[in-house]
């Protein structure tokens, strides 16, 4: 078990992280802004879980395009898209920008992060070795929850203070500065795909051979596709702190709560638990990320609101053990749009979910339906234990040259 330092002595890793951290922190303070812009401009529930999901649906066409990462240099695809990202970020900061604008600058935006992730996901197993890459991909992963909780915590604070569009600039320069990162950490490798001749249909469809090819690897991928629960409550923080008579900060903090769960929840996995046990561990955590929120049908208070949406987020890092079988079974040249496609299920249930959320918080009230999320997920992870997830060779991914399991997308 390599310690958690290890990877950072790779200047290539660390760039890598920095780049990532800065922007996903940047996009969580952007998350607060436009889900208090949206609450205070039309005071409903229904748009805010609207606008929130925009950011999820353009992954419908990600495995179309992911594969880009595999033909072109992956260092050049996320530079590109950075740069892109950032223009683009800067115009929905301009003051009197209408709302309807707004959301379409936030799909375009979101339209190219499938190609970006996959891109930075392929590119982590060239830059670690093998024995490293696991401590790796840990690290990326407690860094994506991380940078949640600082930028939604922080990002209550900052709009606050400054108001939303100021915030949304700052995600503009983050996004900036990780395209300088990639640029001067990164070392430019060749595509691994290039000269591969074969229609962009073919590519799709050995792409999903590999992550659907094999009943263990559809069976994670299934647990993985679970944690479209789990974001059901950010989609809803706004209204459930109106409910509960708070503000910009009370939203921060909600929003924090699952992610900053998930870090804790990771770091202990990771730092104290050898593989076997993590695989024995995927269970229970599965359970505890889904009944602490059935108590939020009993409408609690703010205090212990955030209490049960921080043990939701301990329990997500079921994920952990799953994500260190994930991209070294792919082959490099497909790795990509592997990752892509895996991915594209979480993404698109994660942002349905809180579609869906968002509709029903309208009548029935947000902490009503977070509290159905919960319960819905305890029977999705029990209806899972019982067909597969008890059985060792179904989870034991250390054999295997063709199980992914991607990890889940917040922000």
């Amino acid at each position: 078990m390599s310690s958690l330092t290890e990877p950072f002595a790779t200047a290539e890793f660390r760039g890598l992280w920095l780049a990532r951290g800065l922007s996903l922190l940047g996009d969580q303070l952007a998350r607060v802004a436009l889900s208090v812009l949206v609450f205070q401009r039309t005071g409903s529930a229904a748009w805010t879980g609207l606008v929130y999901a925009l950011t999820y649906l353009p992954y419908l066409a990600g495995p179309l395009f992911a594969g880009l990462a595999d033909r072109r240099s992956r260092r050049a695809v996320m530079i590109v898209i950075d740069l892109a990202r950032a223009a683009l970020v800067a115009l929905m900061a301009v003051r009197g920008m209408p709302l309807v604008a707004m959301c379409a600058l936030l799909v375009a935006v979101t339209a190219v992060s499938p190609l970006y992730d996959a891109a930075r996901s392929a590119t982590l197993p060239n830059i670690l070795s093998r024995e490293l890459y696991p401590t790796g991909l840990a690290i990326f992963s407690m860094t994506t929850e991380f940078a949640q909780v600082l930028g939604f915590a922080c990002g209550g604070l900052l709009v606050a203070w400054v108001g939303a569009r100021p915030a949304l600039a700052l995600d503009a320069l983050t996004y900036l500065v990780s395209a300088v990162l990639v640029l001067v950490s990164v070392a430019p490798r060749r595509a691994p795909a290039r000269g591969m001749r074969e229609s962009g249909r073919a590519a799709l469809r050995a792409a999903s051979g590999l992550v659907f090819g094999s009943p263990r690897m559809r069976a994670l991928v299934s647990l993985a596709w679970i944690n479209a629960i789990w974001i059901v409550p950010e989609g809803v923080a706004a209204p459930y702190a109106a409910d509960l008579h708070g503000g910009p900060v009370a939203i921060g903090v909600l929003l924090a709560a699952i992610p900053c769960g998930c870090t804790v929840g990771a770091a202990l996995l990771t730092r104290y638990a050898e593989h076997e046990r993590r695989l024995r561990l995927m269970r229970p955590l599965a359970f505890l990320a889904a009944a602490p929120l059935v108590a939020c049908l009993l409408h609690p208070g703010l205090g212990l609101s955030v209490a049960l949406w921080f043990c939701c987020g301990l329990g997500t890092a079921y994920n952990v053990p799953a994500n260190s079988g994930f991209v070294q079974g792919l082959p490099d040249a497909r790795r990509a749009q592997a990752i892509s496609l895996a991915t594209t299920g979480i993404v698109i249930g994660q942002g349905g979910a809180v579609l869906i959320g968002g509709l029903l918080a309208e009548s029935l009230g947000p902490a009503v339906v977070v509290g159905a999320a919960g319960a819905l997920g305890v029977l999705l992870v029990a209806a899972l234990s019982m067909s597969w997830l008890r059985m060792p060779h179904v989870v034991d991914v250390r054999d295997s040259a063709t199980v992914a399991t991607p990890a889940p997308v917040a922000g």
